[in-house]
């Protein structure tokens, strides 16, 4: 398992999840092509297959967690109903399909579709807001829930469990998760390029310090960057085929990812003085 961990590796990842051991991934996190577009790296992986080496890899605890869009949506989340559990909607601040903005609204907001099979830890990024008092609640009975007992409403530290919207700071609501896009993080790499942000905020809700992510496209590396930032290790595969900047020109994306990667750990040692012991 040595020679996988925090390391990034070339190559397809239905050919390359087979060496790796059983049950040793605590997180997939990773943003898969959608087949959506004509672009020949936005091919969509066999899904069968990649279910069931997903399966095979992650920890009986362990969670998946995927972006998509769209029809693909509907396709991964059908691939494994059994698994699918509940997906964030990302709302991004800059729309896609402008070539169909006469036909069809503009893409404004990609899932993030969360699956597991035992219980995986969560732990909710609270989100500071208001505080308040309102005083005594009167009882209440839900269909859903009960019967609710009178009892005080009041949040004097202002903090609020997430929902499932993440979003931008024109969108400027409390009770919601703000990102920065990956353009205003630095350079983008890549089209589909994601945010650090929103890849850390996903590693420290669905993983603790010292886990295994794994992100079998990783194409620029946003993911491998969050987990380093994160006190996580990693294992980046990507198939670094067809391979091309926002400026068609061909790139070799496994020098990118160790470039950002080698950079998140100098960002560690300058803030911490040290890297982690598990390095």
């Amino acid at each position: 398992m040595r020679e996988w961990i925090n390391r990034i590796h070339e190559g397809d990842c239905l050919f390359l999840l087979p060496r790796i051991p059983d049950n040793s991934i605590d997180l997939v996190l990773c943003d898969l092509p959608y087949g959506l577009t004509q672009n020949p790296w936005d091919k969509v992986i066999d899904l069968v297959r990649l279910w069931a080496e997903y399966r095979r890899v992650l920890k009986e605890n362990g969670v998946i967690v995927l972006t998509s869009q769209g029809k693909f949506t509907a396709e991964l989340i059908l691939s494994n109903v059994g698994w699918f559990k509940y997906k964030f909607i990302w709302i991004k601040s800059s729309p896609t399909n402008f070539l169909n903005a006469k036909k069809q609204p503009l893409r404004r907001h990609e899932d993030i579709c969360v699956f597991y099979n035992g219980r995986p830890p969560y732990n909710p990024q609270m989100i500071k807001g208001r505080a308040y008092d309102k005083g005594i609640d009167s009882d209440r009975k839900s269909g859903s829930y009960g019967i609710f007992r009178a009892k005080r409403k009041r949040n004097y530290a202002g903090l609020y469990y997430p929902n499932d919207v993440l979003f931008f700071d024109e969108y400027a609501h409390y009770d919601w998760v703000y990102f920065k896009r990956a353009q205003s993080e630095g350079a983008v790499y890549h089209p589909n390029q994601k945010p650090v942000d929103l890849g850390r905020y996903l590693v420290r809700t669905f993983s603790s310090p010292g886990a295994i992510v794994l992100d079998n496209a990783c194409g620029s590396g946003s993911f491998l960057v969050s987990a380093v930032l994160e006190h996580r290790r990693f294992i980046g595969i990507e198939l670094n085929q067809h391979a091309f900047s926002l400026k068609t020109r061909p790139v070799d994306f496994i020098k990118i990812c160790n470039r950002r990667v080698n950079a998140a750990y100098r960002v560690l040692a300058a803030r911490d003085n040290q890297l982690p012991l598990f390095w």
